[in-house]
This record gives C-alpha cells, sequence and structure tokens, in this order.
C-alpha cells in the first residue's frame, strides 16, 4: 500500500451485514476507499495496523461491536480516526455516541468528515468502550451468548445459576470521598434515604458491601443494549459506577429485562456514582467481563482517560436514547 487512502473493513458474518454489499457502503464513502472483506482467520487489530502502517488515513469498520471494539484499540492516540458503520446486532458503539444505526448514513457521515473525541476506559490496563461488569452478569454471560446463538435450552440453566448465585463482597476505593462521587451524578435515581445520608456523611475512599453486581460504564450501553448508564456520555470525563446493591436475584433479572434494546426505567434501587478511577476488590476473585468478552483477572483498577480515541461523529451529539 501508498499513499494515503481510506481503508473499509466489512464483516459479512456480522448480525445484519448480509443486508447490505461492500460495492452499497463504499458508494457512499469517500471516492478511493479501499476495501477488505474478512475472512475466515482474519484478525482484525493486525489487518488495522497493516492498513495504517500502509498509509490508512483513516478506517471504518462495517460490523459488530466486537469487531468495530477490536479496530479501536489499535487507534487510540493516533490521528486516525476511525468510522463506525454498525453493522452487528446490538450496535453499542454506535448508540452511545450517536452515530446513525442505518450504515448507509453512517458512511455518509464518515465522508462528511466530521470528527470528536471520546473518552476511553481502562482496567487494569486494557482499554475498554462499554462495562466493565462484576457479580452475577459476568456469571450468567457465558450462557447469554448461547442464548443469543440461539441455544434456547441454556434458559434453564442461566436461571438456575441465577437462583444459586449469592450477594458477593465487594471492597471499593475510589480517587474521591464518596460524597464527591455522588454529587457529581447527573439526575441520580432516588436511592435510599440510608444509604444516601451516609454516602453524604462519609469522608472515606473506600467501603466494603454486599451486592449482587457492580458495574462501571463509559457509555450508556452494553449487552444486549442494557441502559445501565442512561446518563452517560462518551465525552464526559467520568465513569458511570452502578451497585446493584438491594435487588434480589429476580428483581435484578427482572430490571435487566426491562432496559433491554435500550429502554430506560426509573430504578430506585441503584446506587450511582461517578469517578475517573476506581478499584474493585474483595476477598475472593469474582467472576468479570470486559465489554462483553470475561475476563480472568482480579482485583479490578480502572480509570477513564479523556479524548484518546478519535471517531466520525458530529461534533454535541448525544447517545441515542
Amino acid at each position: 500500500m501508498s499513499g494515503a487512502f481510506g481503508f473499509l473493513l466489512f464483516n459479512p458474518a456480522a448480525g445484519t451485514a448480509e443486508k447490505y454489499l461492500p460495492a452499497d457502503i463504499l458508494l457512499e464513502l469517500p471516492p478511493g476507499t479501499r476495501l477488505h472483506e474478512f475472512q475466515e482467520g482474519d484478525d482484525p487489530v493486525k489487518l488495522a495496523h497493516a492498513a495504517v502502517a500502509g498509509g490508512a488515513r483513516w478506517l471504518a469498520v462495517a460490523g459488530g461491536d466486537g469487531t468495530v471494539e477490536a479496530v479501536a484499540s489499535t487507534l487510540i492516540d493516533t490521528s486516525t480516526p476511525l468510522g463506525i458503520i454498525p453493522c452487528g446486532t446490538y450496535n453499542n458503539f454506535a448508540r452511545s455516541t450517536g452515530i446513525p444505526l442505518d450504515p448507509l448514513e453512517a458512511a455518509r457521515l464518515i465522508r462528511s468528515g466530521a470528527t470528536r473525541k471520546m473518552d476511553v476506559g481502562f482496567v487494569n490496563g486494557k482499554p475498554f468502550f462499554e462495562c466493565v461488569g462484576s457479580g452475577l452478569d459476568a456469571a450468567l454471560f457465558p450462557l447469554g451468548e448461547e442464548i443469543k446463538a440461539g441455544g434456547f435450552l441454556n434458559w434453564f440453566k442461566l436461571l438456575k445459576t441465577a437462583a444459586k448465585y449469592p450477594r458477593r463482597v465487594f471492597d471499593l476505593s475510589l480517587d474521591r470521598p464518596f460524597r464527591e462521587a455522588l454529587a457529581h451524578v447527573k439526575s441520580p435515581p432516588k436511592i435510599s434515604k440510608g444509604w444516601r445520608r451516609w454516602l453524604k456523611k462519609a469522608p472515606e475512599r473506600s467501603i466494603r458491601l454486599r451486592a449482587l453486581m457492580v458495574t462501571v460504564s463509559n457509555g450508556p450501553y452494553y449487552g444486549a443494549n442494557f441502559a445501565v448508564a442512561p446518563n452517560a456520555t462518551i465525552d464526559d470525563g467520568q465513569l458511570t459506577v452502578t451497585i446493584y446493591k438491594k435487588y434480589n436475584k429476580w428483581e435484578l433479572l427482572w430490571h435487566f429485562w426491562s432496559i433491554r434494546s435500550g429502554k430506560r426505567i426509573y430504578a430506585p434501587r441503584v446506587e450511582t456514582l461517578n469517578v475517573n478511577e476506581i478499584e474493585i476488590g474483595g476477598p475472593e476473585p469474582l467472576e468479570t467481563h470486559k465489554d462483553g468478552s470475561l475476563l480472568n483477572e482480579w482485583p479490578l483498577k480502572l480509570r477513564l482517560d479523556p479524548g484518546r480515541l478519535t471517531i466520525f461523529c458530529k461534533s454535541g451529539t448525544q447517545s441515542e436514547r
């Protein structure tokens, strides 16, 4: 490869990619865009590195969140913008950044040249773009993926696992006193008076608690468009910590059922904090996931770095709610 050009990675195996031909998308992209259609065994990270090394001035991905996020991880702290053409099942990355969910409209946005800086989360030094979760949701994740792939009998395994899962002990250490972390929350949900009273008075930055799960989000959505942090935006400079402390297991499953597909509901039992850094640990290692992939690491050290990735996106666009 030589000279400056744009580069499109097209994943035909993505959820809705079969509805579009690469040629249809190329027509909406800048002239001279080069195309690579994924083949079995292709590594998106290696392809992205090779494209940039060969002179690509921007990269676009037509695929699902997994492919988009793999390529995004290679463009952190570079001058190469990322174009997101949502062709997956859930397209959380596009939803969270306000990018049109219609692939052809998303391609036209790339052609417009409008870019925006977005924050990047890191867990134990590894980047994440949606959410890191620990506890029940991570324990259920493998079964959820099997159900997504068509293994409906795994619903019984999922419900059995959920029924037996106890509240876990979490040690949380923040970069600020809890009362300040609570004060930064945008439009916080109504939470228990006792919890709010303790947080406002507490000078400590650390607490031990029992909960079914804790999530740390960079954007509003993860999984099946679960709106776990509906007020989060990709450039607010904050991680949103959501503590599922007072749910019983069936209430929690019902809560996630009700917020699927990007719906927002009033959730009075969710405790929410905003921080730049947080450490999550406890007396025993817990199941964890990063953007939907299991993460076999414990404890967790998380931080948010502002503006480390450039994407094609209208400036000031809010996430799709």
